[in-house]
Parts: C-alpha cells; sequence; structure tokens
C-alpha cells in the first residue's frame, strides 16, 4: 500500500529549553494509553448518549478493530482517513489505527467530497473509514466505520505487538494553505503526550469529566481526546455535529462535566446566552480567536469557583503553545494575555533578523520544544520556511507562527495580531490566498482577491472580487460560476457573503491590489430586498439582525450571505428557542431564510395545534361513550 511512511517529512531535532523535566518524552499515545487501562480498567472511559465503554472494553475492542485494520493491508506509515462525526465509533477507530502503527486523518463532515479527495489523495491515504453511507464517492478504499466494527468483532481481543516510537506520525491534520491549498501537519507521538502530561495549565487525572464538543479535524479534539484516555478520566461525547447552546449546557449537566474547552466565540455565547448553567464546571478552557475581556469577566463574576484558561496556539505545535490561568483578582486591564509556553515548550520574539526583542516590543512569535510538528506532509519547500533554525539553541528547530507579540512585565505574553493574511473563523484557520485561488479557477474568472473584515456583532465577513476574462461576461452568470465552484471546493466557514465582480482591480505604485480602494458595501447599510412580513418573520427578523449585527434583513436572503456562520446560527437558535421551544438548530440550516424558517415554524406550530385539537375530539368522543353507556346501564 502506498501511503505517508516515517521519515518522509522534513527531519528536525526538536529540543526544548526544558525537555529533561518532561518525563514522558520517550513515551507514545499508546503506551500511556496502556497504563490508563491496566490503572482505570472498569472505569468509565467514553459517553455517548445511553451508550458507555470502560477502559478495559475500549481497549478489547479497539485491539479487535487494529487486527481487523492489519488484515486490509495497514501497516506503520500507513494512513487511515476518518469521515465521522464524534462517537464512540470514532474513537475506537483513531485507538486502533494508533495500535497498527498507522496515523489517523480527521475528515471534516461539512466540507464538499471535492475537498475531501484533493486530501486523500495528497497524504496517500490507505483507506477510509467513513460514518456515512456515502462512501463509493471517495478515490481510495472505503468501509462503512459501524459495519468494519462489526466484521471486527470475530478478532482476537490480545493487542498487537507492533513498535512505535515517539517520533512516529500520530495524526496528520489538514489546515488552510497560505499556497492555495490545505496543507497536512504531520504531528507526532511525543507532541501528543507532551500535551496533556506532566502538565500545569490545567489539571487532568482520573476525577476529571472532559467535554468532548470539538470536531475531530479540528485540533482541539486532540487536548478533548488524548486529556482523557491518557488519565483514565472520563470523556463525555456531544453527539449532534450541530448542537444548539441548549444541548451543550444539558450535557454537561446531565453528565456532571468538570473540563470544557470552547472556542473564543462559543464560550461568549454561552455567557452571553446560558450563563448559571455552566454552573459545575471547575475548568474552562477557551480559545482559537482573541477572548472579550467583558465576557471573561462576567464569567469570573459567576462562577468564581472556575478557572478561566486562555489557550493559544497553532496546529503546527500540538494546539496548545503558551496558555493563561487567569487570576480571579484580574490582570491589570487590556487585551487577556495568551500567558507563557506550557511545560515541553519554549517561545521566542524576534525580529526580522532573528534577533529576540526588548521587553514590551513587538516581535514575531516562534515556537519551539516538544511540541512541534515534523513539518507539513509533501511540501519540504514550505516546511524549510516555516520550521527554521533556533539562533540560539544550536540543532533546535523554531516554527513561525506568524503572530505578533510582546512580552509583559509579569512574564506573560500579549498577542497583538497577525502579519499576514490569515484569519480565524469560527476558531478554525482560513488563508485568504486559498479561497482566492478556488476562484480563479472558476470559469470565466481572470483574477480574485478575497477581504475579510468584522462587522456590529464580531461577525467575520468575507468579501470575493472577481476579474472577468472577457469585458462582455454575463456579471450575474460569472457570479452564480463563481459561487457554485467554491460550494464544490471548500468548506462552508469558507464562502464568502459577498462576490463583487470589477472590471480591474485598484493597485498601488508598486503593482499589488489597493485593498484600501476596493468597493466596500457595508450589510448593515444595505436595504434588504424585500422585508419580512408577518409576526412570525417580523421576531426572526429582529433576531438575526440582533445576531449577525445587521439593521434589517430580507425575507428571501440566505443567513449566509450575510455573514453567518454556523456559530452566529446556533447563537441565534438560543434566541429562537426562548420563543419557540420545539424548533431544533438543524432546522435554521435547513432552512436558511427568514421566509423559510418562518414557514417551517409555522406549520411545526399548526401541527402541534392540529395534533391537540385531535387529541381533544378524541377525549371529548370517549366522554361522549362512558355517559352513554353509564346511562344505558
Amino acid at each position: 500500500m502506498v501511503g505517508w511512511r516515517p521519515g518522509a517529512a522534513v527531519p528536525a531535532a526538536h529540543r526544548g529549553d526544558d525537555d529533561s523535566e518532561l518525563g514522558a518524552i520517550g513515551e507514545t499515545i499508546t503506551k500511556r494509553f496502556a497504563a490508563s487501562v491496566q490503572a482505570a480498567a472498569s472505569a468509565v472511559a467514553v459517553v455517548q448518549g445511553v451508550e458507555s465503554l470502560t477502559y478495559a472494553d475500549l481497549d478489547r475492542r479497539s485491539n479487535q478493530l487494529a487486527r481487523f485494520l492489519h488484515h486490509q493491508g495497514v501497516r506503520a506509515g500507513s494512513v487511515v482517513a476518518l469521515h465521522a462525526g464524534r462517537s464512540i465509533a470514532s474513537v475506537l477507530a483513531i485507538l486502533a489505527t494508533l495500535k497498527t502503527g498507522a496515523a489517523y486523518m480527521p475528515l471534516d463532515p461539512t466540507a464538499p467530497i471535492a475537498y475531501h479527495d484533493w486530501i486523500l489523495r495528497d497524504c496517500g491515504a490507505d483507506m477510509a473509514l467513513s460514518g456515512s453511507d456515502r462512501i463509493a464517492e471517495f478515490s481510495v478504499p472505503t468501509m462503512n466505520l459501524e459495519e468494519t466494527l462489526a466484521a471486527a468483532e470475530s478478532e482476537p481481543e490480545a493487542a498487537l505487538e507492533i513498535a512505535c516510537g515517539p517520533a512516529d506520525i500520530a495524526c496528520i491534520m489538514y489546515t488552510s494553505g497560505s499556497t492555495g491549498r490545505p496543507k497536512g501537519v504531520l504531528i507526532p507521538h511525543r507532541a501528543v503526550v507532551r500535551l496533556v502530561i506532566d502538565q500545569s495549565y490545567a489539571h487532568f487525572g482520573p476525577d476529571e469529566v472532559f467535554l468532548h464538543n470539538a470536531p475531530l479535524a479540528f485540533d482541539a479534539s486532540t487536548f478533548e481526546i488524548w486529556g482523557t484516555l491518557l488519565h483514565g478520566a472520563r470523556g463525555v461525547l456531544i453527539e449532534d455535529d450541530r448542537a444548539s447552546l441548549q444541548s451543550i449546557v444539558d450535557t454537561i449537566q446531565e453528565h456532571r462535566v468538570t473540563t470544557a474547552w470552547f472556542t473564543a466565540g462559543l464560550f461568549h455565547a454561552l455567557v452571553d446566552h446560558q450563563l448559571n448553567a455552566l454552573e459545575g464546571l471547575r475548568q474552562i478552557l477557551a480559545g482559537g480567536d482573541v477572548l472579550s475581556p467583558t465576557h471573561v469577566l462576567r464569567a469570573q463574576a459567576a462562577h468564581p469557583d472556575c478557572q478561566l484558561i486562555n489557550g493559544y496556539g497553532p496546529t503546527e505545535n500540538a494546539t496548545f503553545t503558551c496558555c493563561y490561568r487567569i487570576p480571579r483578582e484580574g490582570w491589570g486591564g487590556g487585551p487577556v494575555p495568551i500567558g507563557v509556553p506550557i511545560r515541553g515548550t519554549y517561545v521566542r520574539l524576534l525580529d526580522d533578523d532573528m534577533k529576540p526583542v526588548a521587553e514590551g516590543e513587538v516581535g514575531m512569535l516562534y515556537a519551539g520544544g516538544l511540541g512541534l510538528a515534523s513539518g507539513y506532509l509533501g511540501d519540504a519547500r514550505h516546511s524549510a520556511t516555516q520550521f527554521v533554525a533556533d539562533p540560539l539553541h544550536v540543532g533546535a528547530t523554531l516554527y513561525q507562527t506568524g503572530d505578533l507579540a510582546r512580552l509583559r512585565a509579569d512574564g506573560n505574553v500579549d498577542f497583538i495580531g497577525r502579519r499576514d493574511r490569515q484569519i480565524k473563523i469560527d476558531g478554525k484557520r482560513v488563508e485568504l490566498s486559498e479561497i482566492e485561488e478556488a476562484m480563479r479557477c472558476s470559469s470565466g474568472v481572470a483574477d480574485a482577491v478575497v477581504t475579510a473584515v468584522r462587522n456590529e456583532a464580531g461577525a467575520t465577513l468575507l468579501t470575493a472580487y472577481i476579474k472577468s476574462v472577457s469585458s462582455v461576461h454575463d456579471r450575474a452568470a460569472l457570479v452564480l460560476e463563481a459561487r457554485a465552484r467554491l460550494l464544490r471546493a471548500l468548506p462552508p466557514h469558507m464562502q464568502p457573503s459577498q462576490v463583487v465582480v470589477l472590471d480591474e482591480f485598484p493597485l498601488t505604485q508598486n503593482g499589488k491590489v489597493d485593498q484600501e480602494r476596493l468597493p466596500v458595501r457595508r450589510l448593515s447599510e444595505a436595504p434588504p430586498a424585500r422585508s419580512a412580513t408577518g409576526k412570525t418573520a417580523g421576531i426572526l427578523s429582529g433576531i438575526f439582525a440582533r445576531t449577525l449585527g445587521l439593521r434589517d434583513i430580507g425575507q428571501d436572503t440566505n443567513f449566509f450571505d450575510l455573514g453567518a456562520t454556523s456559530l452566529k446560527l446556533v447563537e441565534a437558535h438560543a434566541l429562537i428557542a426562548l420563543i419557540w421551544p420545539s424548533v431544533d438548530v438543524l432546522a435554521l440550516f435547513q432552512h436558511p431564510n427568514i421566509r423559510e424558517l418562518s414557514q417551517a415554524i409555522e406549520g411545526r406550530a399548526a401541527s402541534v395545534q392540529s395534533a391537540g385539537q385531535h387529541r381533544a375530539q378524541q377525549q371529548a368522543a370517549a366522554l361522549r361513550r362512558l355517559r352513554t353507556s353509564r346511562r344505558a346501564e
């Protein structure tokens, strides 16, 4: 089978300033998990709804699946793609893959098939395990995950005897790429073990109950899964890939979750709409974007016994690079710091000449130590530009994050911003150049530029400007074709809210696109094509205007064209559920404009009313029969 093999990526000696302090340096994920099984065999490891598995069950079933995969040709150095949402089955697949010596590669189930297929070819995946029935569309051998687990039940329960080292690749995480294509980050076992073992930024142990809410293709899932399984703790899985705020807090309360990680946006939404329901959490980690000081202070005031932690780090340094345990007495005002490097990691703030900057001065943040990835899959050139020699530590490697930061007088680090065109949407990394490259592949498009601005509600709005290959090209048709191309090529969170056709791009004296002179149409000022009519539509219009930071919304305008993201729809649902509790968050995705959603809500209400009337008629008829029978007696 053809796949990634150990040593194929850019080799690097990742030695941090405090490597000697980290006892787990020579361990692998599978070795640490075996220790958890031995110490907590009868303890519950994972919970999904009414289903649960103990550590002994998890070990036994993943051993069987590992043997089954081994029979299918999966070997050390293979890549097994996982196209599935959060589930116990997915956890079993991840464990089994690692037990064969292979690397797992999670796919985002919401992304289009073409996007997946490019990644599968790029990483040389040997096979894919899918939680969907649509398995024939992939270009690699694919098996249904549940059917594979059933077939594996006849396999022996003993573990495979396969040697695996700390430098071997455990996981490949694909992130948005500045070259116009997503890039695969090679994450070794030692980087994951360093993330959760012998750490002090958060409490780990068998007494913790972790919430598993991050998508598997998001590197925060690494913290959630292994923070649980490498400590004998309990992991509680949110079943719905599009969970409402209510279902998240219901799960937290029902299962007495103690530790949860949220994107900054989700944390803000929970503080705004479900603050009291977070009671019982002992620690909340938030990150992926800049934290709002106001929301942090509100959460601290409401839950003084809960430790809030600001987590910062790129995928290339295994989830967390720096963390800040936010003091209950505050941090002196201003932005919330990103803190100090976690154990096994160190950072440098360097200028353009790779010289350290003074305290208080802004420099580029570089990360080094055990958490570093082994480079980008199949991209030695890009790896060499991002993973560079540490000028202060001979033989060590640093990752250039692209983030600007400065050192505070108290020793903590402040995040200042980006130096390039990388942004975050719902906590996910987005390279604007990747969207531009996808648009240039659309028929009739000669060039493309994408910009990002935040609106009044804090939502990031993407605007794509395209230039036609011909001045006589139908502009409306060009926009439709470009949008159709993007829907086939990119995940939902990378879709622009607007597509604008220009005859020429404004240029600077140096011949670069002058983004300051690009025409701007602010959505908050744009009159809706047709305002909402009717009571239900009027209420919905007000809710979405508030959530998306707009003055008004046309009843036929798609929410995503107004800058909505999955998180913004979840936030809008929290307000809708106060009025119509029976409306599921999925309805907002199925009916993404005011007209359709109001009709769906009114239809649901009419159905409930009709059912109630039917029950009342049945009860009245039964009562008449009872009275008739009594008179007959």
